[in-house]
C-alpha cells in the first residue's frame, strides 16, 4: 500500500457514504485513462480564468547602497507566465517545491498582490476592479483560507467578532442579534459549538483554529475559495478531519477551490485537476487521474517517485536530484534543465511552452515534444 493510499484511508474514515472518493486501486495507465474518460462529466464553464499572470518583486538594495557599491537592481520573478482555468464547483491543486510561486499565485487570485503582467478573470470580470466601488460585491465572492491558523486569527478578538467581520464589512446582515445567529450557524457548519463564539483563539487547538478560519471564509457566502496549504501545520489525523469538512462544504455549497499544497497525498484526494509548478511556471497541468497514472514532465515524475513505496515493489525510482536554482538568476531556456536527465542543447537555450496533448493534459517540455522522454 502506497503512502497516498494510507492517507486516503484516513480521509475515508468518518466520511459520509455519499461523498465521492478517488479510486485507490492500482491500474495500468491505459485503464486509468479509459476510466477517467468514461466517467468524466461534461466540464462546466470556468468560474476563474488566469491569463499569463506574472509577479515581479524588486528586492534591490537601497538606492544609496547601490550607488556606493555599484550594484544593479535585483528583480525576483516569483511568478512568470501562469495560465489556467477552474471550472465552477471543481478544485484545482497547485503543487511544487517551496519557493516555486504557489502562494504568490494564490494571493494574486484574491487581489492581495497586484499582477505585474496578465489578468485574472472572475465570472468574466477582471479582479483589478476589486479596489473600486463596483468591485465590493465581487470581493465578497473571493475568500482565502491561510496556511497558519495560529497567525491568521486576531488574538485580541473573540470568535464572534472574527467571524462577523466579513458580514459587517460587506453589510450582509443588519442587527447584532441576526449577526450573532449567523455566526453560531457558521460555527455549527464547521463542527464547533455556538458557545465557542465567546472564546478567544488561544483557547482552541490547531485543528479547531483552522475550522474557525474556514467559518470566517464562509461568512461572506463566497463562491471561490483559495486554500493556501490549509492543513500543512496540522497533524495527519486532524488534516483528515479538516479536508473532509472542506469537501463536504464544497459539495453542499457548490464552491470552487484553488488548493495550494506540497503534499501529493492530500492533492490526490481533494483535487479534480492538478498543476505542477517549478520556479514560477506551470510545467504540467492535467486531470488528477491522468497526472497520477501517466505523469509526463520529468519533474512531475521525480515528485511522484519521491513518495515512499510502502509495498517495497522494487520499482525503479528516480530521486529528485540537485537544488532549485536561484530565482534571482534562473537558468536560461527550461529552468529545470540543470536537474533534468533528458536535457539537451535546446533545453538550455529555448523556453518550452505548454502544449496540449490528446488526453487533455498540458506539458511544457522539449523532451516530451520530441519523444525523448
Amino acid at each position: 500500500m502506497s503512502l497516498i493510499d494510507r492517507f486516503g484511508e484516513q480521509l475515508d474514515r468518518g466520511r459520509a457514504e455519499t461523498t465521492a472518493t478517488a479510486t485507490a486501486t492500482t491500474t495500468s495507465p491505459a485503464q486509468a485513462q479509459a476510466q477517467a474518460q468514461a466517467s468524466a462529466p461534461a466540464t462546466p464553464a470556468p468560474l476563474v480564468v488566469v491569463e499569463d499572470i506574472a509577479k515581479v518583486f524588486d528586492v534591490s538594495a537601497p538606492w544609496l547602497n547601490r550607488v556606493l557599491e555599484g550594484k544593479p537592481r535585483s528583480l525576483l520573478r516569483a511568478v512568470d507566465g501562469v495560465s489556467f482555468e477552474i471550472p465552477q464547483g471543481q478544485t484545482l491543486a497547485l503543487v511544487g517545491e517551496s519557493g516555486c510561486g504557489k502562494s504568490t499565485v494564490a494571493r494574486m487570485l484574491v487581489g492581495l498582490y497586484p499582477t505585474s503582467r496578465g489578468r485574472v478573470l472572475y465570472k468574466g470580470t477582471d479582479i483589478s476592479q476589486l479596489s473600486t466601488g463596483s468591485g465590493r460585491a465581487m470581493r465578497s465572492q473571493l475568500q482565502m483560507i491561510f496556511q497558519d491558523p495560529y497567525a491568521s486569527l486576531n488574538p485580541r478578538w473573540k470568535v464572534l467578532d472574527i467571524i462577523a467581520e466579513p458580514i459587517r464589512v460587506h453589510r450582509l446582515i443588519q442587527g447584532q442579534a441576526a449577526i450573532t445567529e449567523r455566526v453560531e450557524a457558521l460555527l455549527g457548519q464547521v463542527g464547533l459549538a455556538a458557545a465557542d463564539a465567546q472564546k478567544y483563539p488561544h483557547q482552541f487547538s490547531g485543528g479547531q483554529r483552522q475550522r474557525l478560519s474556514i467559518a470566517r471564509a464562509l461568512a461572506s457566502q463566497p463562491q471561490f475559495l483559495v486554500c493556501d496549504e490549509p492543513t500543512s501545520a496540522l497533524d495527519v489525523s486532524v488534516q483528515a478531519q479538516v479536508l473532509n469538512l472542506m469537501r463536504e462544504i464544497q459539495q453542499r455549497e457548490s464552491l470552487t477551490y484553488l488548493f495550494i499544497s506540497h503534499n501529493l497525498a492530500v492533492v490526490h484526494h481533494v483535487s479534480d485537476h492538478v498543476g505542477v509548478m517549478y520556479l514560477g511556471r506551470i510545467v504540467e497541468l492535467a486531470p488528477k487521474r491522468t497526472l497520477f497514472a501517466m505523469p509526463r514532465h520529468p519533474y512531475t515524475r521525480m515528485l511522484l517517485d519521491a513518495i515512499p513505496d510502502m509495498q517495497m515493489t522494487g520499482k525503479s525510482r528516480t530521486p529528485v536530484a540537485g537544488e532549485v536554482p536561484n530565482p534571482l538568476n534562473p537558468p536560461p531556456g527550461c529552468t529545470f534543465h540543470p536537474r533534468c536527465p533528458h536535457a539537451n542543447d535546446r533545453c538550455k537555450s529555448e523556453r518550452p511552452v505548454l502544449m496540449r496533448l490528446a488526453d487533455g493534459a498540458q506539458v511544457a517540455c522539449h523532451a516530451i515534444e520530441e519523444g525523448r522522454a
